[in-house]
């Protein structure tokens, strides 16, 4: 298998055109014209998968190890550690991130919460949620198994007028317009409190818990193009008590 043509799949999938202009999304490290055997799905790149790995394989994820320009290379830091061990294995990157969520991260989390009736609008996934706020955080905890989410009480309308981006969107309390309730990760407290004095709500998941299914999403569409994958286990890297 060649890496351009994956790249060329991968494009008609989610066109790396769509990534916003600070995102690092493609190849990662590789050759356009260098053949690879086996294909892997992960979250993000990370020590443990690079080591399970088969020589000579890609790796697809959707966090880019490379996100801001390199002045070095220190092998005992992070990302040239990863770097390091992926050149002596013949391990080529590719990157899908804000190309993938714009097309498909937002509706494939939306569908787990078994919403029917949803409008994808960039980042963010819009539909009408018609009961409480409380009940809302609750069926998004049992839906995603997440162990435990932050919520903030702003109105309390019905319907709630909500909207859904995964990975760190709290940002987008003054971006979006005609909402009343923003499900997300990463959420800043002074986010929060901007959210409050603007009457939204916010439910916050954390970053890892929205986006931990990038392969389970990922792997039926590339078999759909001929390409078998194998999903890595990704890992929160903080632990709770």
């Amino acid at each position: 298998m060649q890496t351009l043509k994956l790249l060329e799949t991968l494009d008609s999938i989610s066109p790396f055109a769509l990534q916003e202009k600070w995102d690092n999304s493609g190849l990662i490290l590789g050759a356009f014209n260098r053949e690879f055997s086996q294909i892997y799905l992960s979250l993000e790149a990370t020590l443990e998968n690079l080591e399970k790995m088969d020589s000579n394989s890609m790796l697809i994820t959707h966090h880019p190890l490379i996100f801001s320009p390199l002045k070095q290379l220190d092998f005992t830091a992070y990302p040239a550690k990863l770097l390091e061990l992926a050149t002596k294995k013949n391990i080529q990157l590719i990157a899908m991130h804000t190309n993938f969520d714009k097309t498909h991260f937002g509706n494939s989390v939306v569908q787990k919460l078994g919403i029917k009736t949803y409008a994808q609008e960039d980042f963010a996934v819009r539909f009408l949620w018609e009961d409480s706020i409380e009940s809302l955080a609750q069926c998004v905890k049992e839906k995603l198994a997440i162990p435990t989410l932050k919520f903030t009480q702003g109105n309390f309308k019905t319907p709630q007028r909500v909207a859904l981006v995964t990975g760190s969107g709290g940002s987008f309390v003054r971006e979006l317009k005609a909402m009343d309730c923003l499900i997300t990760g990463d959420v800043k407290y002074h986010e929060a409190m901007e959210a409050q004095a603007l009457g939204i709500n916010i439910i916050d998941c954390g970053h890892y818990e929205l986006e931990c299914y990038f392969g389970e999403i990922l792997s039926p569409i590339l078999t759909n193009y001929g390409y078998k994958a194998i999903i890595l286990p990704s890992q929160n890297p903080f632990s709770f008590i």
